[in-house]
């Protein structure tokens, strides 16, 4: 009886185990395929408005998505009051509002003042999720974000940082994209534990490109003059099914099975993706302040996951 009863503790635990691993290792491919896109989305805005074109790949990458589940032969969930209003406030504040205030804060501030402001959603995260109550701050979460933090922030090169009038609406409007992604990843949790994540990110895609095509409406008649390169299609190809359909769908997969403030703490490894992209691609040299802060946004990401 003991035997059976300490072997089902194993079985449980091996499984907790697996499942904690899976996680992870979705959650690290996705700050890869984020790391890949930053050079990518860089081809595409030198030819294209950034706003058109964040509206044309929720689009597009929502017909990809509506294909899958289509095919996958998913379950479509009811089609509520409560459904539609909870799936389009989350589409709003990730996709739309979160995409769109931080590409036009962009415009009007420097681009390490938006790298700096940004690196707040893991812990703007988890002052929403401890406010509602989501999550308890225990003692190595709170030691783990603030190791990591600190390597993103002496990562960047601070004396360029410049907080003045010149950049105050810009930066106060990444900041507002910063909280609309914190606020998704914390009210998400609970609709994605409920309602099916194919379906939900499908919706999503559209309801975001159906948002932000009103203030594009303007802008598509200029795709008609515009000549696509062969590097262009590539680079736009991987954004869409990439950074987009796969980032999102596996976000909102990992965000059903893990802390949303685990879930966002993983955002500082991009970062560090960025940088070995550099330097295997881009013959970027990686300095010993890189690797150092590397390994403290690394050893950050392992005191966070620690239970206790």
């Amino acid at each position: 009886m003991v035997y059976k009863y300490s072997r089902s503790l194993n079985c449980k635990g091996l499984h907790l185990l697996n499942k904690t691993g899976t996680v992870v290792f979705v959650l690290i491919f996705i700050q890869l395929l984020f790391g890949v896109n930053f050079p990518a989305s860089k081809v595409i805005v030198q030819q294209m408005d950034p706003v058109l074109w964040s509206n044309l790949r929720f689009f597009f990458a929502g017909i990809g998505m509506l294909a899958m589940t289509l095919v996958m032969r998913r379950k479509h969930p009811p089609i509520t009051k409560s459904f539609l209003s909870q799936v389009s406030i989350l589409s709003i504040l990730s996709m739309a509002l979160g995409q769109g205030l931080f590409l036009v804060g962009l415009q009007y501030t420097s681009s390490i003042n938006s790298s700096i402001i940004i690196t707040f959603i893991p812990i703007l995260t988890l002052l929403i999720v401890i406010l509602r109550k989501q999550e308890s701050l225990t003692y190595n979460k709170f030691i783990g974000i603030i190791l990591a933090f600190m390597g993103v922030i002496l990562m960047r090169d601070i004396n360029q940082l410049s907080l003045g009038n010149s950049t105050f609406i810009g930066d106060i409007l990444v900041f507002c994209a910063a909280l609309c992604f914190a606020m998704y990843l914390s009210f998400g949790k609970k609709f994605f534990m409920k309602y099916d994540n194919m379906w939900s990110t499908t919706w999503m895609f559209f309801i975001s490109s159906f948002v932000m095509s009103l203030f594009n409406f303007t802008k598509f008649s200029s795709l008609g003059s515009f000549e696509f390169s062969e590097l262009f299609i590539q680079c736009a190809l991987f954004s869409i099914i990439g950074a987009t359909l796969l980032t999102y769908l596996l976000n909102n997969w990992a965000l059903k099975r893990a802390p949303s403030g685990n879930v966002a703490i993983f955002i500082y490894l991009q970062p560090v993706v960025a940088g070995l992209i550099g330097y295997f691609f881009l013959d970027e040299i990686i300095t010993v302040r890189m690797l150092m802060c590397g390994v403290l946004i690394m050893i950050g990401l392992i005191f966070t996951l620690q239970k206790k």
